[in-house]
C-alpha cells in the first residue's frame, strides 16, 4: 500500500492544467534522492553495476571533489562525486556517499522524466544498502521569458507581485520572495522573482529586453520507502505543478497552450 504523507495537503489549489500544457517554461528540473551514509560509495571509483546500468545512456564519467562546509562557513574536507552525462549533455546523474540525483536542462514531460528516475532508483537500490530513502526532492526551475513585460502583461500572478503593480515603486532592480511549507513529513518551497537578463555585449548592446521572471519550485518528502518512490514523486509532481500554474497568469497559460513555436 502506497504511503501518505500530511505534506500532500500543505497545498490546497488544485489544478486541472496538470501535463496538457504543450510546451513549458523549465530551464532546469531535479530529482534528488538521500539515503543513510555509505562510505564505500565516496571510493574514487564508482560501483561497477551502477555504471554498467547507465553506460549507454549516460556514457560520459567524470569524479569530482565535492567541498563539505561546517556550521561556521569553513570548508570541512570533501568527498568523492561520481558525475555521469548523456550523449549530448543534457542530462546528468550523480552519485556520492549521501545522495544521488538527476537532473535535465531538456525537459519535455513528466512521463519521460519519471522513465528516467525509476531507471536510475533501480540501479541505486542495488548499490545503496538501505530499503528507504531519508528524503526525495523533485525541484522544476522556471524562467518565464517573454518579449513583454511579465509583471504587467499577465505573465506572472497579480498575487505574487501586488507590490510592483501597485504603482508606488520605480525603478526596481531587484523583488523576490519565498513560500516556504513544511510538514513533519515533507514539505514546498516556492522562490520568485524578477531575475535580469545577462548584460548585452556586441551589436545587440543597446537592444532592450524585459527582465525574466523566476518560479523555482522545490518539493520534498521524508522517509519514502524504495517501494513507494513511484508514487511519492508522483504526488510531488502534482503539488509542484499546483504551486506553479497558480503562480503564473493568464498570459503565460495561453502560451503553454499554444502549438505555435514562438511567442507573440
Amino acid at each position: 500500500m502506497d504511503s501518505v504523507w500530511n505534506a500532500d495537503s500543505l497545498v490546497a489549489v488544485r489544478s486541472e492544467n496538470v501535463d496538457r500544457y504543450r510546451r513549458n517554461f523549465l530551464r532546469q528540473a531535479v530529482c534528488e534522492f538521500r539515503f543513510p551514509t555509505l562510505l564505500e560509495l565516496g571510493g574514487p571509483r564508482p560501483p561497477p553495476s551502477f555504471v554498467s546500468a547507465l553506460r549507454k545512456e549516460y556514457p560520459h564519467l567524470d569524479l569530482a571533489k565535492e567541498v563539505q562546509i561546517n556550521f561556521g562557513g569553513e570548508a570541512s574536507g570533501s568527498i568523492n562525486k561520481h558525475i555521469f552525462r548523456s550523449e549530448k549533455l543534457t542530462w546528468t546523474v550523480s552519485i556520492k556517499e549521501n545522495a544521488f540525483s538527476i537532473e535535465t536542462i531538456s525537459y519535455t514531460d513528466y512521463a519521460h522524466l519519471k522513465d528516467r528516475v525509476m531507471h536510475i532508483v533501480e540501479a541505486a537500490s542495488k548499490v545503496i544498502d538501505s530499503d528507504f530513502f531519508t528524503r526525495v526532492g523533485l525541484r522544476y526551475i522556471n524562467v518565464i521569458d517573454g518579449d513583454t513585460d511579465p509583471v504587467t502583461g499577465g505573465w506572472v500572478n497579480p498575487e505574487l507581485v501586488s507590490p510592483l503593480l501597485s504603482n508606488y515603486f520605480t525603478g526596481v532592480q531587484e523583488y523576490s520572495g519565498r513560500l516556504n511549507l513544511v510538514a513533519e513529513d515533507g514539505g514546498c518551497l516556492l522562490q520568485h522573482g524578477i531575475q535580469p537578463r545577462q548584460t548585452q555585449t556586441g551589436r545587440h548592446a543597446a537592444e532592450f529586453k524585459w527582465p525574466e521572471y523566476l518560479l523555482d519550485v522545490d518539493v520534498f518528502r521524508n522517509g519514502v520507502k524504495i517501494s513507494d518512490t513511484a508514487s511519492a514523486i508522483d504526488a510531488m509532481h502534482v503539488q509542484a505543478f499546483n504551486v506553479f500554474d497558480w503562480a503564473i497568469g493568464d498570459a503565460a497559460r495561453e502560451y503553454l497552450s499554444a502549438s505555435k513555436l514562438s511567442k507573440a
